[in-house]
Formats: structure tokens, sequence, C-alpha cells
């Protein structure tokens, strides 16, 4: 190989002596117009300035590459998470192993089969081949899904994608491997004779070949990623049971809210769209029902110094600006009782809970304990999403000093003795019950407090309204199991009939 290829080289180094004995001499004539050292601090510089453009580029790029590259648009449950974060963990590997393979039909469909199998896993781990345990008609879907929205992405995003045919590529490339050669011959004949054009035409061609070497990468990487997280995004779909419902379905008014809906509307139209279900839980007078009265505006629930609340109790709250569900009201829990366990089936149908606290009740353990109970019946159920909890402080008016009510109270930045102890009351909750930072915590007052009223109920309203997109992926998840049922049988009976009008013609006509 050296052999023949050192005859060029040789030429190539005759060829470049001319430029070289240039680039000397305009360097010497720099010096001696005492220009050299402005030339060389300009250079300097120059290269200072790519170098720092570079180091930003890159820095935005690492930005855009580090989401993914598909975000779902649907609720995710425990489990669908789990899997969805397994899809983004194999996205390295599976690259690494089809990167220099694309060109290959059976690389997509391995890479299609492994992001398949990394979702299946995390939905049937018992199974021999969990892949395969899905209905043919599901699994078309979600291939015809993977190929709209790859048409719809390269469509869009990649020049000429709708011009070029495959037949066009590969004869293109049989082509550039014919005048490879040919092309190596004709640049060293081009920086022989003429050694200034061709020295700046190879270093164009240089500059052209880093450009296509830094973006064909990129490219590639970019169609894997969309590639894998589109199937595994369908994937998680399909294993969880959303791709066999119609969305719209899953907004059908389940069974339990129906019944719960007339129970606290007996003399109102039922509602149209499954309600979003609030859950009002507390200890023993922490104020649930006096919370739900002044929500209301009006008396609804029975409230008394001695707990009157011995069931749970729906109301319908609608409020101006579209904001409308049902609001639950319910017992009292104790330190050692079976709260959890005793409500269970309504806690299934919960998608926002408003845990009320005492803001001078320093027992906390009633409140640590149903928490843990209340995360643990989720994580035994890893198809549904952890309702978002906001923690409802009450009776800030009897913190100390007692006798001072003037609100409005800043607690983000306490100005006064009353507002420096209802902030010491909200961070004593909040580090009593290991609550995440991002929880909601909202002091409020529900007294008559001298004529003044109630107060901090916008902020109140504002949390719960900050919780509304999370507790609708919930309510969607919740109504999954129904939907799913409803659809398995209305699609039996759908079958069942165009089979027996099949039946029927096949007969007529024998």
């Amino acid at each position: 190989m050296m052999k023949r290829v050192w005859p060029w080289l040789l030429l190539l180094v005759i060829g470049s002596m001319p430029f070289l004995a240039l680039m000397a001499c305009g360097a010497w004539w720099l010096w001696q117009q005492h220009w050299f050292w402005i030339w060389l601090n300009a250079s300097a510089a120059c290269t200072g300035l790519i170098w720092i453009v570079s180091r930003w580029l890159n820095r935005a790029k690492n930005r855009a590459q580090s989401g993914p590259a598909v975000k779902p648009d649907t609720p995710f449950s425990q489990r669908d998470q789990a899997a969805w974060d397994a899809v983004l963990a194999s996205i390295p590997a599976i690259k690494q192993n089809a990167r220099n393979r694309l060109d290959q039909i059976d690389t997509w469909l391995m890479v299609g089969r492994q992001a398949l199998l990394t979702v299946a896993g995390q939905y049937r781990p018992q199974a021999k081949h969990p892949e395969m345990d899905i209905p043919v008609t599901e699994l078309l879907k979600l291939a015809e899904q993977v190929c709209h929205d790859l048409h719809r992405q390269i469509n869009g995003h990649i020049p000429f994608s709708h011009v070029i045919t495959l037949a066009d590529g590969l004869n293109l490339q049989r082509w550039l491997d014919h005048v490879s050669d040919a092309n190596t011959a004709l640049r060293l004949g081009r920086v022989v004779l003429n050694p200034m054009t061709g020295v700046l035409q190879e270093l164009k061609n240089y500059a052209q070949d880093k450009a296509v070497a830094l973006t064909l990468p990129r490219l590639q990487d970019w169609l894997l990623e969309t590639y894998i997280q589109k199937v595994g995004h369908y994937a998680i779909l399909l294993y969880s049971g959303r791709m066999a419902v119609e969305p719209q379905k899953l907004d059908a008014l389940s069974p339990k809210s129906r019944e719960d809906a007339l129970l606290a509307s007996e003399r109102q139209q039922t509602l149209n769209q499954e309600p979003i279900r609030i859950l009002v839980a507390g200890q023993t007078n922490a104020g649930k029902s006096t919370l739900i009265n002044t929500l209301f505006d009006s008396p609804r629930a029975a409230a008394d110094v001695v707990s009157c609340t011995d069931a749970i109790m729906p109301y319908k709250l609608d409020r101006a600006g579209g904001f409308s569900g049902l609001i639950f009201d319910t017992p009292g829990y104790g330190e050692n009782t079976s709260w959890i366990y005793d409500n269970r089936e309504q806690l299934d149908k919960t998608d926002l809970v408003m845990l009320v606290c005492h803001a001078n009740n320093a027992a906390r353990a009633a409140d640590r304990h149903f928490l843990q109970e209340f995360h643990r019946h989720y994580l035994d159920q890893p198809n549904r999403k952890i309702p978002p909890i906001i923690v409802v402080v009450t009776h800030i008016e009897e913190l100390r000093p007692l006798r001072e009510w003037r609100p409005p109270y800043d607690v983000s930045e306490p100005d006064c003795v009353k507002a420096v102890n209802i902030r010491a009351a909200m961070d004593a909750i909040q580090q009593d019950l290991t609550l995440p930072d991002d929880t909601a915590v909202v002091p409020v007052s529900l007294g008559n407090n001298g004529g003044l009223g109630s107060y901090n109920l916008d902020s109140l309203w504002l949390a719960m309204g900050q919780q509304m997109d999370e507790a609708d992926k919930a309510r969607l998840l919740r109504c999954l199991e129904d939907a799913k049922s409803r659809e398995k049988w209305a699609a039996l009976w759908r079958q069942i009939a165009q089979s027996g009008r099949w039946f029927l013609r096949k007969s007529r006509t024998n």
C-alpha cells in the first residue's frame, strides 16, 4: 500500500513547495514592515474567538440533546414511567450496536424489537416472550403510528427527503465508490499544477468533509433516538391498554362517580363528564368539614366541636371559571386506625387529596401514618398515578400572639411575629411529615375572625388550580380500566355482529 501512495505524496510535497515558500516570504515581509506581531495577535484573537464560540455551540447542542426527542402527551402511571425510563436508558447501547448498519432493513427491525422488548419486560416480567403477548391488531396499530410519526418528523426536518428515493440513494453510493479513485488523482493533479488554487480547494473540501462528518452522525443519532422513543412510547400505550381505548371514551362517567354524583346533587342533572374527585382527609377536629363549608361559602358538611362526620360524604363543587368536581368529606383518622384499609375503595377513585392539618396540633404521628399507608397503597398499584397532595394548615388564627389578627400575612418574608409563627408552623409540618419540597402547603383561617371572615382561600384555590393537570392525569388513568372493559365488550359484540352478517350473506348466496 505504501509503495503505491508514496509517489503521490512526493508529488504533493513538490507541488506544495512554491506555496510554502510564498507563506515564508509573506511572513518575512510582515516582519520587515513591523506587522508580524500585529498579525500574530490578530491570529491569536481570532483563534480565541473561534474557541469561545465553539464551546458555546457545544453547550447549546448538549442542552438541546439533553431532553428526549419524544415528549409523551399522555399521563403516565408509575409502571409507565418506569418503562419510559428504561427506554431512555437503553438508547446508548442500542445506538452503539446499530449506528454503522443503518442501511440495512434488518437493523431497523432489530432496533424496534429491542425497544419493544424493553417495554414488554416492564409489564410482563414473568413471560418468556413478553413481546409476543399482544393482540395482532394492536401490533399493527403500533407500527402504523410509528411510521406515521416518523414520516412527519423526517418530512419536516430533512431537506429533499420527499424527493430522493431509495434507488437514488443506492445509485449515488455506487457512483461515489467508482469515482473515488479518479477523484483522488484529480485532486493531487490540481495541487501540482496550481498549488494556490489546489490548496484552497483542498481546504474547502476538508471543511465540507468535516461538516458532513459532524452533521451525519448527529442526524443518525437523532433519527435513531426518535425511532426508539416512538416505538417505546407506543409500546407503553399498547401494554398499558390505552392504545385499544379511544381517548374520548376515557371521559365517560364511571359507575361509582355516577352514584356519587346523584347522591351529591339529588335534584340536579348528573355530570356529563367524569369529574375530578377530591378527597379531604385529616385528623379528627382538624377542620375538614369547616373547610368544605368555607369552599362552598355555605353550610354543606356537618361541622362542630365534636366530630360529626362518620361516613364519606360527596358534595358537588362548582366554581365560576369552569373549575368543578366532586369533593368528599371523610371521617377523621387516629394514630392506630385502619383508615386507609377501611376506605380503600374510595381512595382508588381519588384524583386529588387535601390533607388538613391543625396548626397548633404537634401530634403528627397520625398524619405520618396516613401518608405512609397512602403511598404504600398506590405503590401496590403500579398502573395508577399517585394523586397529588395539597396540605392545608388550618387554625392559624390560634397561633401566638392570640389577640393579633391583621391579615394579610407574608409568609415568604415574614415581617411580624404572627407571620413568623405561621411560617414556622408550615415548616414544622413539612419537616415532620417529610414532604417533598414541591408540595403545596397553604395556611388558611376558616373562622369568623371578629367579622373579618376566612383568610387565604384564594391561595388554596390557586394551589388547587396548579394541581389540576396532575389530578387530570390521575383521573384519566383511573378511568382507563373501566374504558378498557367497556371497549373490550363493545369490540366483541361488533365482531359477533359482523361475523353474523357475513354468515347470513354467505348462506343466502349458497
